[in-house]
């Protein structure tokens, strides 16, 4: 198992400068100091380097908040990092981790300590630190381009230490800077201002993952029960039921079953994703297959008739071809003709326009002559003007320069006097600035020899501190070699006595284990035939739950049919009972009589009958008839249906009143035979005449017997109703209208509804429904509903007899797999208990083995200690005494430094009063050197103005003369001009009389020039309509190419050439062409045709069946994984069931110590379901009855949850514990019951304690003292109690 042996912090909250925490890896260490120093911080930099992704579990609100923020006097550091070292007992080679010398607490340092620059010292570590760790490479130095970085060697220290050497200096990020040993295992996690952050293992960056996979299942992962502060103890046992079962997950390991559940069910969830996909593409890709097949036969078939079309089309183009050609040439030959006439009378136009250009352009000339002579005549006139008015110009300037001359001449005069003056005084200025600049090149001087000698002594005291500083850097490392050689020295004296505690534990533990090994052997063999028993009940379990499933399975059938048959039945009922409600309306509203009667019917008088007035019905509710007559018997019967039955002649005679006042219309009464008061006797003249004459006709039937009457009325009806005496049903038509004819008084009916009576025939619409055939559906009905019902109850029993039958053999089957679950549960538990043994003996046997090893590399590594102590005894005393001598040399130092000191005081004063002499001349001499300066631009610039008036003069002078000069030569100008201007006005005159003659030649020549070029004209038109009917052949000929090309593939020319192609001209040629394009017309009715179908079709296969393959691995791969994740489950179901076993046990037993009694327990809320259930915490102090947790106190709820925590540990140790102030709550016995537990346990837990108890600090081992001398930043001092007696082993680590 890992022990925690270093922890490194740098730049975490109040940890500023790098800061480092030795742990011996075993026993406790308690971290003490006052409130708000910084202990917390320790204990939450080791739960972030374990991958803590929430600020607020670190006491922050972003996680930017650890890095440290910066004081009065200190920087906001660039980044946070915090590594842990980790180290295997097992396979660690005991070396020391501790690279950098400790500080040695010493009371006789030198008094002039200086605290600040220490603390500046650290500040330029942490920030060359946190530069080193910043991502990319930093360039120091200098450097003409990029160089490969490669690892120093020897020979580069060498040049790196030459101060005359130009290098390039390279600060590269260290990942690993201390090597890594044998078992040993270091986590680093960094986070920088920028947001950036990375993990290092070993040295090495890694991701976030890694970490977290290396402490899974460990109490170090995600529901870590390691680190356990004031506030996890009251998420213990307020969090919520789930959130409580995840602390035993990671306890039993099973953490890591879950991580692969997680990623195998992601897993899974992307195959169906991809087998849906898959499928997709698989059906897509069938479809285009169809579609492809059709487009491969089009293809197949456009393919037929482009050949045949070919074939067609060379006869049809070679042919035109042909014809084109003849034309062509013939055409050309004309055109030529007509180009040389053309050519001819183009040749005289030419000759005529040379001609005719010739005049225009000695008019045009002539034109020239005559501008230009005016133009002369009028710039003449222009120059005379001109000259005229500058003469005048000259003589005004002439008079304006003389009086100039006259004004600059006694300005002159006066600028001379005043350059003498200026000459005077500057002479004075040189004097007094020669003197000032002497005086002060003296005191110069002066002031230098002093500061020379000021400088002198500040370099002899430079010198002189550097020496001291330089005895004062030795004297520190040899303290600091000194404080090396003790700790190595205490280090290697509890080293050595570790191996002496571990070689008597090995010892005992290997009998221990002897006699384990022999118990196990018993307990295997026993466990063994356990199992096999179990193994064998379950398979019979199985296979008698297998065949009650099968006939539930075959009952459920039969009850889903039965209930099918149920529902049909049912919807039978409802509709049969529906319409015989519907039917008994209709028959009870008499809907089927005329609406006399039915509103008769709906009298109050005949509804209330209160009287016994009210009728008995009408006629049709005492007759049936035969379902073959019904219609027959409706229609002839009609209005005799419709009477109204009453019991006596009262009654009549109040339905009578009833029509006369209240009701509307008319109807008959019927008065039952019974009390009709008749006097004639019904029974006679019963016999119908007609019934002799019609017997021996087959097929006719008196309608009397058609008819069954009812409630008393008999034979009676006949004599009421003759028509129903002398009514027969004739077979036809035919027969009836023959026996009406010859019987008078009878009425003969037919099967398609007429009567005939006599020689009269009555027929119509029959009625859709009458009273006859609404009582016989009636009827119907009524039997159909009777049938129906009873066959519904059967159905019903069948039904209920079967879900009694499914629900015994359910309660069977449940019985027997709650056998089976036990049985598995057996099976499991002794499988894994006999693996668990096998596991252990073996883990015992190799033990033993290791146990011998180690013994032997214990004896060595004592002597290798002992030897270690006695070299270290005797390098720190030579150190000793070689520290008091540098001591004795800096005291004498620290003396002649204060002599020189005084003496570069004295020197610097002087050299101070120099130089204010040496400013005070300078002053004097800046002063003279600025008149003197103004003096000379004085001087100057009246020598400037003296040559700028001498200036003036002369060019006034000159320009006077000038302009004498220029007034004479314009007199005789002004002569010339005159004449000149004369002439041209005569020659003007001439031209233009020599112009007009020309003109008149030119309109003759330009007459016949005209109708010439009309003549032209029209043969180039003539011409022009040839060039364009070539140019159409030409087209002709340039489409009938294209077509070879784009129709036949082939060039024009090859058609030409081909001699063996028959070449056709008329009307063979026409009826090719109509069929080459009806051919064509049926390509372009194909519509678009896909050529390259049949390899795609081909193609499609091919894919097809690639995508069918995939389909069939996809399936097998989310069959595996569904597998897979059912193991997992079995597996952590049967991890969880061991580890809460133990853990529940180990709680009610450390629950009962710590509180001296009392009993506590944790139960699953669902214990049926224990893959899924959430665990309950149930107490009960000493006194008090079992409760809830929430109801506890506070110190009973850190108590009880350092009782879970510590039952958890002993069923999965972790590497080490983390306590953060978890007996704060506690009063002084439970803190000692709490002290005493942490010290019981450190044999095989390494515990780290933060802690305010006294109590809890006498069972450390190691006390680390965290305090802030500085504000702000916290430090630690720790002291090694496993020595209390020795004051040598007092250390601080920084």
């Amino acid at each position: 198992m890992l022990k925690l042996k270093k922890v490194q912090i740098l730049g975490f909250k109040s940890f500023c400068d790098r800061t480092e925490v030795q742990l011996s890896g075993e026993g406790i260490a308690a971290i003490v100091g006052p409130n708000g120093c910084g202990k917390s911080n320790i204990s939450d930099a080791i739960t972030w380097v374990l991958g803590e992704q929430s600020a607020k579990s670190l006491r922050g609100i972003k996680m930017e908040d650890v890095i440290f923020a910066g004081t009065r006097d200190r920087k906001p550091t660039g980044m946070a990092e915090v590594s842990l070292t980790l180290v295997d007992p097992e396979v660690y080679d005991g070396a020391s981790l501790q690279e950098d010398p400790e500080i040695v607490i010493d009371e006789n340092l030198p008094t002039d300590w200086d605290e600040t620059s220490l603390r500046q010292q650290r500040a330029e570590e942490t920030e060359e630190a946190v530069a080193e760790a910043q991502p990319g490479t930093v360039v120091e130095g200098e450097a003409k381009g990029p160089q490969i970085l490669q690892p120093p060697t020897e020979a580069d220290a060498a040049e790196l230490a030459n101060p005359n050497n130009v290098v390039l200096k390279i600060r590269r990020r260290k990942f690993g800077r201390a090597p890594v040993r044998a078992g040993e295992l270091t986590i680093t996690r960094r986070l920088f201002r920028s947001g950036d952050s990375e993990y290092l293992l070993n040295g090495k960056i890694c991701r976030l993952r890694d970490i977290q996979d290396i402490f899974m299942g460990t109490g170090l992962g995600g529901e870590s029960y390691a680190i356990i502060g004031q506030e996890r103890i009251g998420q213990l046992l307020s969090a919520k039921p789930h959130d409580r079962r995840s602390i035993i997950e990671e306890a039993a390991g099973i953490t890591r079953f879950k991580t692969k559940k997680r990623l195998a069910e992601l897993r899974l969830e992307s195959a169906r994703q991809n087998l849906a996909r898959v499928n997709d593409i698989f059906d897509e890709v069938t479809r285009q297959m169809t579609t492809l097949k059709r487009q491969a036969a089009k293809a197949e078939r456009y393919g037929a008739l482009r050949d045949e079309l070919r074939t067609r089309l060379r006869v049809v183009l070679a042919s035109r071809m042909a014809q084109l050609d003849i034309e062509q040439a013939a055409t050309t030959e004309k055109i030529t003709a007509l180009a040389t006439q053309i050519d001819a009378q183009s040749t005289t136009v030419e000759a005529m326009d040379a001609e005719h250009t010739e005049g225009v352009d000695s008019g045009y000339s002539l034109d020239q002559q005559i501008r230009e002579a005016g133009a002369q005549a009028n710039q003449s006139a222009v120059e005379l003007e001109r000259i005229t008015a500058r003469t005048a110009s000259n003589a005004d300037r002439i008079a304006e320069l003389t009086n100039r001359l006259a004004t600059g001449a006694d300005d002159l005069a006066q600028a001379r006097e005043q350059l003498a003056s200026l000459s005077a005084e500057l002479e004075e200025h040189r004097s007094f600035l020669n003197n000032a600049t002497a005086e002060s090149t003296e005191s110069r001087e002066a002031a230098q020899s002093h500061q020379a000698q000021a400088h002198e002594a500040v370099r002899s005291v430079a010198s002189a501190e550097q020496q001291a500083e330089q005895n004062r850097r030795s004297t520190m490392q040899l303290v600091q070699r000194i404080a090396q050689t003790r700790n190595e020295e205490a280090q290697a004296a509890a080293a050595l006595a570790g191996l002496d505690r571990e070689a008597e534990r090995l010892l005992s533990e290997s009998e221990i284990a002897k006699q384990e090994l022999e118990t196990l052997g018993l307990q295997r063999g026993q466990v063994k035939l356990s199992f096999e028993s179990v193994t064998e009940r379950l398979k019979r379990l199985e296979a008698e739950i297998a065949e009650l499933r099968l006939q539930v399975e075959a009952n459920r059938n039969e009850e889903s049919q039965s209930k099918r048959r149920g529902d049909q039945l049912r919807g039978e009922v409802a509709t049969l009972t529906g319409r015989r409600t519907s039917l008994e309306a209709l028959i009870r509203e008499h809907s089927y009589s005329t609406d006399t009667v039915r509103n008769l019917f709906k009298t109050d008088a005949y509804k209330q009958n209160a009287d016994g007035m009210a009728a008995v019905g009408t006629l049709a509710d005492f007759l049936e008839v035969d379902g073959k007559y019904e219609n027959v018997v409706d229609e002839f019967l009609r209005d005799e249906l419709n009477y109204v039955v009453v019991k006596s002649w009262d009654a009549a005679n109040a339905g009578m009143h009833l029509l006369q006042t209240d009701v509307t219309g008319r109807a008959t009464f019927l008065v039952h035979p019974n009390d009709s008061q008749a006097n004639f006797a019904f029974a006679e003249g019963m016999q119908s005449v007609a019934q002799t004459n019609i017997e021996g006709i087959e097929g006719v039937v008196p309608l009397k017997e058609c008819v069954r009457v009812l409630d008393g009325f008999g034979k009676s009806l006949e004599v009421i109703l003759p028509k129903l005496r002398e009514g027969f049903v004739a077979p036809d038509s035919y027969t009836a209208r023959s026996l009406a004819l010859s019987n008078p008084q009878a009425f003969f009916l037919s099967p398609s509804g007429e009567t005939f009576h006599n020689v009269t025939v009555t027929s119509g619409r029959p009625r859709t429904q009458g009273p006859l055939a609404l009582k016989r559906e009636l009827a119907e009905v009524q039997q159909k509903l009777e049938k129906a019902e009873q066959d519904l109850a059967q159905t019903d029993r069948s039904t209920i007899e079967l879900q009694h039958q499914i629900a015994a053999l359910n309660a069977t089957i449940e019985g027997k797999t709650h056998e089976r679950r036990d049985a598995e549960r057996e099976s499991a538990n002794s499988g894994a208990a006999l693996r668990q043994m096998e596991s252990e003996v073996a883990r015992i046997e190799r033990r033993l083995q290791d146990w011998a090893l180690t013994n032997e590399r214990n004896r060595d590594a004592r002597n290798q200690k002992a030897d270690l102590i006695a070299r270290r005894q005797q390098e720190a005393a030579a150190f000793e005494n070689e520290r008091s001598t540098l001591e004795t040399s800096l005291v004498a130092l620290q003396e002649q430094l204060e002599e020189l000191r005084a003496r570069r005081e004295e020197l610097q004063q002087g050299a101070a009063a120099a130089s204010a002499a040496l400013a005070g001349l300078e002053e004097r001499r800046r002063n003279a050197a600025a008149n003197f300066e103004q003096t000379t631009r004085l001087y100057n610039g009246q020598n400037q103005r003296i040559q700028q008036l001498d200036q003036q003069i002369s060019s006034a002078g000159a320009e006077k003369l000038r302009r004498e000069e220029e007034t004479a030569a314009l007199t005789v100008q002004h002569a010339e001009l005159s004449e000149v201007r004369a002439n041209a006005v005569a020659q003007g005159t001439r031209l233009t009389e020599e112009a007009h003659a020309l003109r008149a030649s030119m309109a003759d020549l330009d007459g016949r020039l005209r109708i010439l070029r009309h003549e032209t004209e029209a043969l180039r038109e003539q011409r022009a309509a040839l060039t364009a009917r070539a140019a159409k052949l030409a087209s002709d000929i340039e489409h009938i190419d294209a077509t070879c090309l784009n129709d036949l593939g082939a060039e024009a020319i090859t058609l030409r050439e081909d001699q063996t192609i028959t070449r056709i001209e008329g009307d063979d040629l026409h009826t090719q062409e109509e069929e080459s394009r009806a051919l064509k017309q049926k390509l372009e009715a194909m519509g678009p045709v896909n050529m390259m179908a049949l390899d795609e079709y081909n193609e499609t296969v091919t894919r097809h069946s690639f995508l069918e393959t995939q389909r069939k691995d996809l399936l097998d791969s989310i069959e595996n994984t569904q597998a897979s994740i059912k193991e997992i489950d079995d597996v952590s179901r049967l991890k969880f069931d061991e580890a809460f076993k133990v853990i529940n046990e180990n709680f009610s037993v450390t629950f009962t110590k710590l509180f001296g009694g009392g009993q506590a327990l944790m139960k699953l809320t669902d214990a049926e379901n224990s893959n899924e259930s959430g665990i309950d915490i149930v107490a009960s102090p000493p006194g008090k009855k079992l409760q809830n947790i929430l109801l506890l106190s506070g110190g009973e709820k850190a108590l009880t949850a350092l009782s879970l925590l510590v039952g958890i540990f002993q069923f999965q140790p972790a590497p080490f514990c983390i306590l953060d102030e978890v007996d704060a709550p506690l009063d002084e016995t439970n803190v000692g019951r709490f002290a005493k537990l942490i010290h019981d346990m450190s044999a095989t837990t390494q515990f780290v304690v933060i802690t305010h108890s006294k109590r809890t600090m006498s069972q450390a081992d190691v006390i680390y003292g965290v305090t802030m001398q500085e504000p702000g930043v916290s430090k630690i001092v720790s002291v090694n109690l496993n020595r209390r007696d020795s004051t040598d082993n007092r250390r601080a680590v920084a």
